[in-house]
């Protein structure tokens, strides 16, 4: 497969990669020592070494997912931002209109794609492991096949359907972000529509009100980031390449450090901790009540990373060496299928051995017994083998499955959308009729 060309935002598709793999070593964390998620072993209790900021950026899942909205606010908005600037606004819609449809494809078919996956996985019995071990995030996602073939159609419909209203999907949990994905994408869509006559000023008026609209009305996971993402796609038109130039060095760096220490907030009992309680005390005196503060903060943390980001040209110039870069290609499909396979292939080597050695499935009351996991010397072997199969897939989907579904987007899009030099003809051929055509006496009189 090509390297991706070369381009002033590549270093998003670095960032996005490293998002996707935070995604799953949070997942893992928080399957086999999910007490990183607190900041120290209990109230006044001591802290290990992943559990103090920075270190603890390992199982920052929700830090991970904020990037991820932040990026679709930027991407999303980039070329009408830019087409609003040059006052090119017929193009602007049209690309508009074209990406409201193409993108939309490009995420829901290769969505659906990955449930049937995990649906036929699931009704052959693959997932049944996963609902008997002792890690109780891969336990909450094993399920048993759906018995008949009716039931099983019946549920495979509902997630390739209902899942985009409700959600989260029934054979892969962590789909649930996709719902926001997409309704974030239209989001950002409208606004764009909204404002694509608007002043440049005007434009970044707009962009902060509706920021600081979301922040008041709580709206924490999609609003604040895409917005902050669309600003961020503002201050690319505006200042572009230069940007790498404008700030003194430390400046960024000294952002770059801000955001990853605001991203490592912990998800549970921050109070545990003298430097996340006073975290904790700060955001809650500036935010609506009944809101959840990390995910305040780790979308503030975001926001500021990606400003020092762009602001920097070493950091710029890490998230595009060919690693970040295959990383970023193969982000999707690792997000997509990561889950599917912890609960078969991880499950069987973790679980394997307790499940082979006929260790009890029941006490003696009769309750189920949880399988055990190996011991934690086998993780160093296990999980680069795990890895290393997760990318191989996830470079395989890109080669293989990629290219289809986009096919398939491009060829629903030709079908559907208008060809616009036969409609731009018949306008001219029928205001050449109408002109050619004899007046009626009627009009006369």
């Amino acid at each position: 497969m090509a390297p991706p060309r070369k381009r002033d935002d590549n270093w998003v598709d670095g960032l996005r990669g490293v998002a996707s793999f935070i995604v799953v070593t949070g997942h893992l964390c928080t399957a086999f020592v999910p007490h990183l998620h607190q900041p120290s072993a209990g109230e006044n209790g001591s802290s290990s070494l992943f559990q103090l900021p920075f270190f603890r950026l390992c199982v920052s899942g929700r830090a991970a997912v904020a990037i991820f909205f932040i990026i679709t606010g930027f991407v999303n908005s980039l070329n009408p931002v830019k087409n609003s600037r040059s006052n090119n606004t017929h193009v602007g819609l049209k690309n508009l209109a074209r990406s409201s449809f193409t993108r939309s494809g490009r995420l829901i078919i290769p969505t659906s794609i990955a449930t049937c996956i995990g649906w036929f996985l699931c009704q052959i019995g693959m997932f049944r492991m996963a609902g008997k071990v002792d890690a109780g995030w891969i336990k909450n996602g094993g399920r048993e096949p759906d018995g008949d073939l009716g039931s099983a159609l019946a549920a495979l419909f509902r997630a390739l359907t209902l899942f985009w209203h409700s959600g989260p999907g029934e054979y892969d949990n962590t789909h649930w972000t996709l719902v926001y994905f997409l309704k974030g994408s239209f989001r950002v869509y409208l606004v764009l529509l909204a404002m694509m006559l608007v002043k440049s000023t005007s434009y970044r008026i707009v962009s902060v009100v509706l920021y600081l609209y979301c922040w008041i009305a709580g709206d924490y996971l999609v609003g604040i980031n895409i917005y902050a993402g669309l600003l961020l796609a503002q201050l690319q038109i505006d200042i572009g390449s230069r940007a790498t130039s404008l700030l003194p060095k430390p400046v960024p760096s000294l952002l770059i450090l801000m955001g990853l220490f605001m991203c490592s907030y912990p998800q549970d009992n921050p109070e545990w901790a003298f430097w996340s309680k006073s975290m904790r005390d700060m955001m809650v005196s500036i935010t609506p009540l009944y809101t959840e503060t990390g995910r305040y903060w780790v979308s503030i943390g975001t926001t500021t990373l990606m400003v020092g980001i762009f602001f920097s040209r070493n950091a710029r110039r890490v998230l595009t060496l060919p690693l970040f870069n295959f990383l970023g290609r193969v982000s999707f499909p690792v997000y997509l299928l990561h889950n599917t396979l912890m609960r078969t292939v991880l499950v069987w080597m973790v679980y394997g051995p307790a499940s082979a050695s006929g260790q009890p499935t029941v006490n003696e009351k009769g309750e189920a017994i949880d399988l055990k996991r190996v011991s934690g010397l086998a993780f160093v072997f296990i999980l680069p083998v795990f890895y290393a199969l997760l990318y191989a897939v996830g470079y395989g989907w890109t080669s293989f499955v990629d290219p289809l579904c986009a096919k398939a987007v491009n060829y629903l899009r030709d079908v559907m959308f208008m060809d616009e030099e036969k409609a731009a003809e018949k306008v001219t051929a029928a205001a050449a009729a109408a002109a050619a055509a004899p007046i009626p006496l009627t009009t006369i009189a």
